[in-house]
């Protein structure tokens, strides 16, 4: 077991015969492992090697349950701001079995885990609030709907295999975890990668699941103003952040890309830099003619120093090229796809080097017009 903070997200099956995945990031959120597990037994044993202590623990299930029928608070709350989104709960309530009562309430009780949403959890007094990935994968990734990786009607394998991979390269640009870094993260690619069948996906769909609560736990404990309670404790609740932002507020992507930054000359590494850029930027795009500011934090790579040092501006360029789906492309430009950056009117940068993994945080916002 791993000295230091733990937070724990758990994906968790409604009955113990049923896969559960469960992750644990540390005190600076990075991934530190996760795996699947089915019965509470096996759920006690990953804990006391990976997290004895837990500080948050979010678990994505129902978790406080106090109507006899219909839908909690908590759920109607989440369902009116991410219907749209296609992000509404499943209702629960105690007519249901399952339900009365819940099996995330009894693991509480069992830990000795609060339950109390207005705690933050800590150590010697750790919390467990219930989460929803939905809606949360909504807000984090500034998606217009939920990703459709699950399984449903006319899914076909492939199809979930590619949205399987966008929800993956959105998770990987989400800075605290450090996922390229981290063993397991690559074998859950592999899988997804090479899948064929369904069952391919659902052996890892619930540890991915679960990954995203461990950061909703980080961010319970670390950045509370960037997550919102949806009910109460006496009601019932859902823990998610608020949803994105429209009626006219200016659009706004912000992704942390990892990997080494490259500039003009760099031919194979440029190509990876700009691949990469893309790939965090996937499905987001400005409203068509507005105008456009940029943010560019460059981490460099420990040998991008004294002569390997890129100039700022080498730096500048190709990273903006590669946004030519948010800008949207450059017409005129042949064979070679480049953003159309004359809708940019205010571009600030900087470079350091990297304190962890190389990249870059970017940010693209919308200007009001001129």
């Amino acid at each position: 077991m791993e000295v230091g903070q733990h937070f724990v997200g758990i994906d968790l099956a409604w009955k113990p015969a049923n896969r559960t995945g469960i992750a644990v990031v540390d005190e600076s959120g990075r991934l530190r492992t996760s795996g699947v597990v089915r019965s509470d037994d096996e759920i006690a044993d990953w804990l006391a090697m990976h997290a004895a202590k837990p500080v948050v623990v979010a678990v994505d299930a129902p978790l406080v349950v106090p109507n006899a029928t219909g839908q909690r608070v908590g759920e109607n709350l989440v369902a009116r701001a991410f219907a749209s989104y296609h992000a509404s709960p499943y209702p629960s309530n105690r007519a249901n079995p399952i339900f009365d009562p819940p099996r995330a309430e009894s693991l509480a009780h069992r830990f000795g885990w609060s339950v109390d949403p207005d705690e933050r959890g800590s150590a010697e007094s750790p919390v467990c609030i219930e989460v929803y990935p939905h809606p949360a994968m909504v807000s984090l990734f500034g998606l217009s709907k939920v990703l459709p990786y699950k399984s449903g009607r006319g899914r076909t394998p492939d199809a979930r295999r590619e949205t399987f991979g966008e929800l993956m390269d959105h998770l990987e640009a989400v800075h605290e975890l450090q996922l390229t870094s981290v063993r397991r993260w690559q074998e859950i690619r592999t899988v997804v990668d090479q899948a064929t069948r369904h069952v391919h996906l659902e052996v890892i769909e619930d540890e991915i699941d679960a990954i995203l609560c461990a950061h909703l736990a980080w961010l319970w404990h670390h950045r509370p103003d960037e997550l919102k309670v949806y009910g109460s404790l006496a009601e019932g609740y859902i823990v998610a952040p608020p949803p994105p932002e429209r009626d006219g507020s200016p659009a706004t992507f912000g992704r942390t890309v990892i990997g080494r930054p490259a500039g003009y000359g760099g031919e194979e590494r440029e190509r990876a830099w700009k691949q990469a850029v893309r790939t965090a930027f996937r499905g987001c795009a400005l409203p068509k003619d507005c105008r456009v500011a940029i943010e560019l934090a460059f981490m460099l790579a420990p040998n991008q120093t004294g002569l390997n040092e890129p100039d700022l501006d080498n730096l500048v360029t190709p990273t903006i090229d590669a946004l030519d789906e948010v800008l949207g492309r450059l017409p005129g430009t042949g064979s070679r796809i480049a953003a159309d950056d004359v809708r940019v009117d205010r571009i600030m940068a900087s470079k350091q080097p990297a304190t962890s993994e190389p990249g870059a945080h970017i940010v693209v916002r919308e200007l009001p017009p001129r």
